[in-house]
């Protein structure tokens, strides 16, 4: 039996969009049940509230938090049919512009007013960061 197994090979996967941006993770999957069928994917989430809602209510409390000190009005969840997958591999391809995404403009965001730097972390022209 061919498949895929969608916790390994797609919860968590690096989204791509149609010029290989990267644009999240998933971070849910949505199932739907057809009348006369099995179960299928309908749609793949992403976004900070749905990470949140995974890691638990203290992460949904502090993602609320820091959308209103920001001022960020949006929800910061992108909902994008599986039908929009181009291919799943080491990463997941998806036939759509990420800059279109609704969570996209979270994340944006977040580069911009929290997360300067992490320690440890590559400097943007790729060097390690020095202590």
């Amino acid at each position: 039996m061919s498949g895929i197994h969608l916790v390994h090979e797609v919860l968590d996967s690096q989204l791509v969009d149609r010029r290989q941006r990267k644009i999240g993770r998933v971070d849910e999957l949505l199932l739907a049940v057809d009348d006369d069928g099995p179960l299928r994917v309908a749609h793949i989430l992403v976004g900070g509230p749905v990470r949140a809602a995974r890691i638990g209510g203290w992460m949904r409390v502090l993602g609320r938090a820091l959308r209103g000190l920001g001022g960020v009005r949006r929800s910061g969840v992108s909902r994008i049919s599986f039908d929009d997958v181009r291919r799943v591999a080491d990463c997941i391809e998806v036939d759509l512009d990420g800059e279109s995404l609704e969570s996209g403009h979270l994340e944006t965001w977040l580069k911009e007013h929290v997360v300067r730097r992490i320690p440890g972390g590559r400097s943007p022209n790729g060097d390690e960061e020095r202590k």
